[in-house]
């Protein structure tokens, strides 16, 4: 059996992306609903597990209040 095992990793962009449109913590939660130590820990890159409910409202919330095509990759990145 073949197996690909790389020593990558998912980590956090949101607060490059959030820094580089000057959205602040508080006008994300306001926007998405999302609770604010879900962001703080998504934004200091600390939340090991994302839901994926979670990460559509941030998204749709960035969007919203940026007016850019702010994506998935955006928020995480994979890093070899």
């Amino acid at each position: 059996m073949n197996t690909l095992h790389t020593d990558g990793m998912v980590s956090w962009k949101l607060k490059n992306t959030m820094d580089a449109h000057s959205i602040t913590r508080y006008a994300l939660q306001k926007e998405s609903g999302v609770a604010m130590n879900t962001l703080r820990g998504m934004y200091d890159g600390t939340t090991k597990r994302p839901d994926l409910e979670v990460l559509d409202s941030v998204i749709r919330a960035l969007r919203q209040i940026s007016s850019k095509e702010i994506t998935l990759a955006n928020i995480l990145e994979w890093q070899a």
